[in-house]
This record gives C-alpha cells, sequence and structure tokens, in this order.
C-alpha cells in the first residue's frame, strides 16, 4: 500500500507542470524522498515523509470534504459509522449527519495545533425556497500534538415539527484560522405520518 500512496502524491505533483511554484516542488522533492526511502526498506521514514508531502498538499488547497453523508446514528470516530440506505426519514427522526473536511488550518497555539470550523444550516425545499437558517449551527475546535489528516465532524438536525415533504439541507462551513470557507447540500424526504392519518379517518367515522 506504501507504494500506491508513493504513486499517487507523485502523480499528483507531476499533474502540476515542471514550471509549478516552489511550494509544489517542494511536495515532489518529498515525494520522491518517500519513494528512494520505501525502496531502501526505510518503511517508518518513507511513510513521515509521504505524510509530509500530504500535509503539504493540505495546507495549499481550499477547504474540501471527502464525506458528507447521513448515517444511521450518531458517529462515534474518524470512520465509525454506519451510512443509511436512502435519504428519507419518518416524521420525527432525527438526522445525523457525517463530515470529514480537508484543508483548513492548523495553527500553534498555546503548545498545541489548533483548528477552529463552524457551519451554518440553511434549510430548503425540493425547489430551493430557503425555509429557515441557522448561523453557528455547530461549532467544532480541534487541538492536537500533531496537524491530524483524519478529523471528522458530527451533526444532528431535529426536524421534530416539519411536515412531510421533500427538503435539501445546505450546509456551511467556515475555517475561522484559514479563511476557507465551502458547503455541501444534502437532500432528504420526511415521510407521511401514516399513522396519524388512519387515526384522523377512524375519528371522522
Amino acid at each position: 500500500m506504501k507504494h500506491v500512496a508513493i504513486a499517487f502524491v507523485l502523480a499528483f505533483v507531476a499533474s502540476l507542470g515542471a514550471g509549478g511554484s516552489v511550494h509544489a516542488q517542494s511536495v515532489q522533492e518529498l515525494a520522491k524522498r518517500a519513494a528512494s526511502d520505501a525502496k531502501r526498506g526505510k518503511d517508518l521514514e518513507a511513510y513521515n515523509t509521504i505524510r509530509n508531502a500530504a500535509l503539504r498538499i493540505w495546507e495549499q488547497s481550499p477547504l474540501l470534504f471527502r464525506e458528507a453523508l447521513f448515517v444511521k446514528s450518531a458517529p462515534t470516530g474518524y470512520g465509525i459509522y454506519d451510512p443509511r440506505p436512502n435519504n428519507v426519514f419518518k416524521p420525527g427522526e432525527k438526522l445525523f449527519i457525517y463530515v470529514e473536511p480537508v484543508g483548513f488550518a492548523w495553527k500553534k497555539q498555546s503548545g498545541l495545533n489548533h483548528a477552529e470550523l463552524v457551519s451554518d444550516l440553511v434549510l430548503k425545499d425540493s425547489e430551493g425556497t430557503v425555509l429557515g437558517e441557522q448561523v453557528g449551527f455547530g461549532t467544532f475546535t480541534f487541538d492536537s500534538r500533531d496537524r491530524n489528516l483524519e478529523v471528522m465532524t458530527a451533526l444532528t438536525i431535529d426536524f421534530t415539527e416539519a411536515p412531510a415533504g421533500k427538503y435539501v439541507a445546505e450546509l456551511k462551513f467556515t475555517d475561522k484560522l484559514g479563511k476557507k470557507s465551502a458547503s455541501f447540500e444534502l437532500p432528504f424526504e420526511i415521510e407521511g405520518d401514516i399513522d396519524g392519518s388512519d387515526k384522523d379517518e377512524s375519528d371522522k367515522d
């Protein structure tokens, strides 16, 4: 697997072209050194070097999302979740969302690497009309000895009072330290309250 990872980074820097920036050349040099270490059996050195190359790419990247999806329940860690088979929810059911942000800034603070993300929520109907908005819906802070590459955030949306229908949840993330922002949309549907409808009909009888 290490050879696959090294080949990926080499392919990435090659795509930047021979006339790339100094920053790109630095990534290229790291990738070549990692490839050399791997050939000589220096696996840990190769891993650490290729990770540094990945961090360089991370730093120059815009804010991105490797994953953003509905899950069955609140995730307990990075990659530890069960995806939902569909985006159809029962009335009163909570919406759990798993997100893997990439490219946000790490800054030294009190001897640790610190990062801060804020998410805003916009609820739309299926036609794109905004039904509601909550600024600062989620705030996520991270403090670590390392600049982690595997980071997840989890959000829970409670539309208990929402009527049946099709909706879109737009989540905009802002990197407070790196001054970056990006958003994604997750369409979903709330089923009709069949039990409630049946009860109403029986009451009429």
